[in-house]
């Protein structure tokens, strides 16, 4: 009896454990979620359609002419699908305007919100996409 106890506090324990690596995983208290830092005339670097969040990489450069270049992670690519991505939705050399949340750190570096291309298409996270940085998927049918 004693013995089924300890492995029940164990696993309860580990369980535990768990559950809070996981919501801290995606957690956005990482990135400033005040307001969207705006990236105009960002160039595309590279886009990586992977799991579980694909990444987009860009070089900025700012009014003083500085350049940095960012990394920016999505939601998952299942998701993503869902609000019109594909693995060719950005190609190296695009000329864009992307939405950053920002990482509080300074580090150019955040959680993607949404890109608008220069014939108006807007593509949006599905995670953090919408103006507000809510979910953009809402009201999607399936």
């Amino acid at each position: 009896m004693k013995t089924k106890i300890m492995m029940m506090v164990a696993l309860s324990a580990g369980l535990a454990a768990m559950a809070g690596s996981s919501l801290a995983h995606h957690s956005a208290s990482a990135f400033d979620m005040s307001a969207p830092v705006v990236l105009e005339g960002a160039v595309v670097t590279e886009f990586l359609w992977i799991n579980p969040h694909p990444l987009i990489k860009a070089d900025y450069t700012d009014e003083d002419g500085n350049t940095r270049n960012w990394t920016m992670e999505m939601g998952s690519t299942v998701s993503a699908q869902l609000v019109g991505w594909t693995r060719t939705a950005l190609l190296p050399g695009d000329v864009v305007t992307l939405y950053v949340w920002a990482a509080k750190t300074g580090a150019p570096v955040g959680r993607f919100n949404k890109v608008e291309f220069d014939d108006g298409t807007v593509l949006r996270d599905s995670q953090r996409g919408a103006d507000d940085g809510g979910r953009s998927d809402r009201g999607l049918r399936q």
